[in-house]
């Protein structure tokens, strides 16, 4: 840079934050401001230095090591990481994961220990929640045995879908690990919902049909719960 921008305290104080990868969010709440205070010092700081976008404040001051130093600002890895720049938040997709994973274990091991053993004897006599069908759907995130009424697979198949659509949005990356991250859960739902209405399991591999096989499968998952005494005369082995 040919001249070095003089910040003020508080825009350095954003900055430093900024460069140790923290969203807006929680730099507004080191500093105990609003995000708006946070927002209204990015714009200047991205002024001064006559950039657009958190990224590319970032990757300029990766070329310009010896003002962060006279400025005593540690530098951080963010850019090194290759944030997408569509992600204005700058989060660290691999903190993101990784602190995902950690609170996706501890609520399915919460939720795990409020969920009966005789669970799967749920039918659709007895209503189910929105809410309550996530919890039981992840706490029984690898159960292909057993059963789950309409309401409990259709809740929770609707969850996924608002979710996936709201961070695709945001974020495609972020979507697809989230895709990946229910998609077991998903077909283990299937798969008990195919039991409740008398059908195989591996009937889901019409799944792998292109097109049609989504419609196929949707039929049988929306067909009636079966009665459980008669069950054993029409689900397969």
């Amino acid at each position: 840079m040919q001249q070095s921008p003089r910040l003020s305290n508080r825009e350095r104080e954003t900055l430093q934050l900024l460069l140790e990868g923290k969203s807006n969010k929680l730099i507004a709440l080191d500093m105990k401001v609003s995000e708006r205070t946070i927002e209204f010092h990015l714009k200047n700081i991205y002024s001064k230095f006559r950039v657009n976008s958190r990224m590319e404040l970032v990757l300029k001051l990766k070329n310009d090591m010896n003002w962060l130093e006279s400025e005593k600002l540690g530098y951080s890895t963010v850019a090194d990481k290759r944030i997408l720049a569509e992600n204005d938040d700058g989060l660290n997709l691999s903190n993101w994961v990784t602190s995902l994973r950690e609170a996706v274990f501890k609520i399915g091991k919460e939720l795990r220990m409020k969920v009966s053993s005789n669970s799967n004897t749920d039918n659709e006599t007895s209503p189910i929640t929105f809410y309550e069908s996530i919890r039981k759907c992840l706490t029984k995130y690898a159960e292909f045995h057993g059963r789950a009424s309409r309401p409990e697979f259709w809740w929770f198949a609707l969850f996924i879908v608002i979710c996936l659509s709201a961070i695709t949005l945001l974020n495609e990356t972020i979507g697809e690990v989230f895709l990946l991250a229910t998609l077991l859960p998903l077909l283990a739902a299937g798969s008990r919902r195919l039991h409740d209405c008398g059908k195989s399991a591996w009937q889901l591999l019409y799944l792998l049909v292109p097109v049609a096989g989504v419609f196929i499968v949707g039929v049988l998952w929306a067909l009636p719960s079966i009665d459980p005494l008669s069950e054993e005369d029409t689900l397969p082995a």
